[in-house]
């Protein structure tokens, strides 16, 4: 037991570090989200808009809604969900895939139309379906699309914009 006192003594402010940096690394990785108002003003009462997520597995960025160009595009991530909040009714959502960020690698961006009915109150998620060249409006807690968009243009990142029509 004489033996162990100085081995634990080491091991103990290792210990201690540790932890600490177990619990700043998991106090700055919490998830937080930003709130975009896209054609209603700004509240916290979802209730009386629909809400739109662009965070899944396969994440997209929204361009544009109904044919206007959405002011900041925000490059989804693990750490940060973008709310966008809508009215309910029908609309035309711009939609790309997020090029990987790697600036050396040619690559390419895929571009997206999706018209949908957006319902008051409801929860919706974006995704890309790279494979069968669509894009997927999801209900959220649903694996079915309540709507899918086709790829309208496949353009190189730092060429050009897509076009949309």
């Amino acid at each position: 037991s004489a033996s162990l006192a100085p081995s634990m003594h080491l091991i103990r402010p290792l210990l201690l570090f540790l932890g600490l940096a177990v619990i700043s690394i998991g106090g700055c990785a919490s998830l937080s989200h930003s709130v975009v108002p896209l054609d209603v003003p700004m509240t916290d009462d979802t209730t009386q808009v629909a809400v739109l997520s662009d965070h899944s597995r396969h994440p997209v960025l929204l361009r544009g809604v109904d044919l206007k160009p959405v002011s900041a595009a925000r490059i989804p991530h693990a750490f940060r969900d973008t709310i966008y909040l809508l009215s309910p009714g029908p609309h035309v959502l711009w939609v790309s895939s997020v090029p990987y960020g790697h600036p050396l690698l040619p690559q390419t961006v895929r571009c997206y139309v999706l018209s949908a009915h957006f319902e008051r109150g409801a929860r919706y998620v974006l995704e890309e379906d790279p494979d069968n060249a669509r894009v997927r409006m999801l209900r959220e807690g649903s694996a079915l699309p309540a709507a899918s968009g086709q790829r309208v243009d496949k353009t190189p990142v730092f060429l050009r914009d897509c076009r949309w029509q």
